[in-house]
Order: structure tokens, then C-alpha cells, then sequence
């Protein structure tokens, strides 16, 4: 069962399994062999195993920032020094040097249209040509990372709200499932309909984002009531709209093109 694939193929076990695949030899010899930054390792050999099963622009994208995160935990650890720890501490060493070749490699080997990888290229270096290129790729590309939008929208704001909002839409009409946005949309859209003075949309927004994101149910009715001016009996519809949305959908949640006009 660690070893086992859920249903979209990626594999979902835990690293001591996984490793003990050879097929995933290179993989985990590339990770620090101590005890230091489990869950971060754990998360890089899933998805450097799910990368290199499933070769997507996605996929790779994600093994990029995860390896991101496991270097960081790596750097910031301090060991003190003894005989005991010395071979961790050069196995510490080895792993956060060996993480960037890896990383290049990843990216000379994902090819095509690949908004996910100019991002992470463009947050590395600062250089516009990359994000040139990831926006020009988002209208190429079907299934793009959220990162990709989320951060188009909120550079987009700092220009024009609209302008964000069409991202914005642009990813709730390629999102499938409403659980499955980002913190930073359900923020966008409370944010937009609060500048443009629908608070009812604006409630419902934020009582989606308490449920799915702060998992603290309910509406805040207090700042809507006292700094929004709504009436009772519209919050109560806001809420009641929101509970039908949360409690009458299947397991896997609600398909956000049922709720596109209700939302938008």
C-alpha cells in the first residue's frame, strides 16, 4: 500500500518504501541519509519519483520547488560537531550541493510548453524574458500550475483590479473542483467584491475561504454587519448559500462550473 499509486497515478507512499524500489535508487541516494528534514525528503522523493514516472511540465515544477524547500531545511540546520555526526553532517553537505545540479538537469530535460518552469526560472533570476515567456505559455497550456496564475494575478493587481480578475477567471474556469483553489483566489475574490461594493459576494467568498482554507466555518459577521452595513437576513442568505455549497456536494467536492454564475 505505501507503494501504491492514488488515482491520478502519482505515487503516495512513505520514502522508506519507496526507496526500497530499486527503480528509485537515484532518487534517494540523492537525499540526506540522516534523520534531518524527514517530511521535507519524504515530500521530494514522491515527487522526483512522480516526475520522473510522469514526465509533465507540472510534475516537474513541483519537483523543483520541493527540492527548493528540502535544500532550505537542509541550510538551515546546525549540527554540532562530533565523530558520531561527522558522516551526516558531509552527507548534509553533499545533498545541498548536488540539489542545483539536479534541479538543472529537470529543467533541460522538460520540454515544450512550460509556463510552470519559466516561473520557477524567473523567481530564481529575475529575469523578464522568463516571465515573458510563462505568460505567453499560459494561453498555450491547459493544465498550469495555480502558482503560475496566483502570482500573474497578484502582480496584475498592482495595475488593475480587472485585469486581475480575468486571471482570476481565467483559473477558475481551468479549476475543477472549488476545494481545489488556491488561498490566494478565495483572497482575490473577497478582496474585488469589497472594492466594488458586493458584499453579498464578498460574504460568500469569505465563508468558502473559512471552510476550505481556515477550516473555521462561518462567515464574519461582525465586520460584515458593523463595517459593511449588511442586513441580517442578506448575511443569512450569504451563509445559507455557502452551507448548500459545502454540504451538498459528493466526496470529492463541488465542481466550480456549477457555481461559476452564484460565485462570479
Amino acid at each position: 500500500m505505501s507503494c501504491s499509486k492514488d488515482e491520478t497515478g502519482e505515487v503516495t507512499g512513505s520514502a522508506v518504501m519507496l526507496c526500497t524500489d530499486a527503480e528509485n535508487k537515484k532518487i534517494c541516494d540523492l537525499t540526506h541519509d540522516g534523520a534531518l528534514c524527514g517530511l521535507p525528503r519524504a515530500d521530494t522523493i514522491r515527487a522526483l519519483i512522480n516526475q520522473q514516472r510522469i514526465p509533465t511540465v507540472k510534475n516537474a515544477y513541483i519537483a523543483l520547488t520541493v527540492l527548493d524547500k528540502y535544500k532550505a531545511c537542509l541550510e538551515n540546520v546546525v549540527l554540532a560537531q562530533s565523530s558520531i555526526q561527522k558522516s551526516d553532517e558531509i552527507s548534509r553537505f553533499s545533498t545541498i550541493a548536488n540539489i542545483p545540479k539536479f534541479q538543472d538537469r529537470i529543467v533541460k530535460e522538460t520540454k515544450g510548453v512550460r509556463p510552470e518552469i519559466n516561473l520557477w526560472l524567473y523567481q530564481k533570476t529575475g529575469n523578464a524574458d522568463y516571465w515573458e515567456s510563462m505568460v505567453n505559455g499560459v494561453d498555450m497550456a491547459v493544465d498550469v500550475h495555480q502558482d503560475v496564475y496566483t502570482v500573474m494575478m497578484a502582480k496584475a493587481a498592482t495595475r488593475s483590479m480587472d485585469e486581475a480578475r480575468e486571471i482570476a477567471d481565467l483559473l477558475l474556469d481551468r479549476t475543477e473542483f472549488l476545494n481545489d483553489l488556491a488561498p490566494e483566489v478565495f483572497e482575490f475574490y473577497i478582496m474585488f467584491n469589497l472594492k466594488n461594493e458586493n458584499n453579498f459576494k464578498a460574504a460568500v467568498w469569505h465563508g468558502l475561504y473559512t471552510e476550505y482554507i481556515k477550516e473555521n466555518p462561518g462567515i464574519n459577521t461582525r465586520y460584515f454587519k458593523f463595517h459593511r452595513k449588511m442586513a441580517s437576513s442578506t448575511l443569512d442568505k450569504a451563509q445559507n448559500l455557502v452551507d448548500s455549497i459545502v454540504f451538498d456536494t459528493n466526496w470529492k467536492g463541488v465542481k466550480v462550473k456549477e457555481l461559476r454564475n452564484a460565485l462570479i
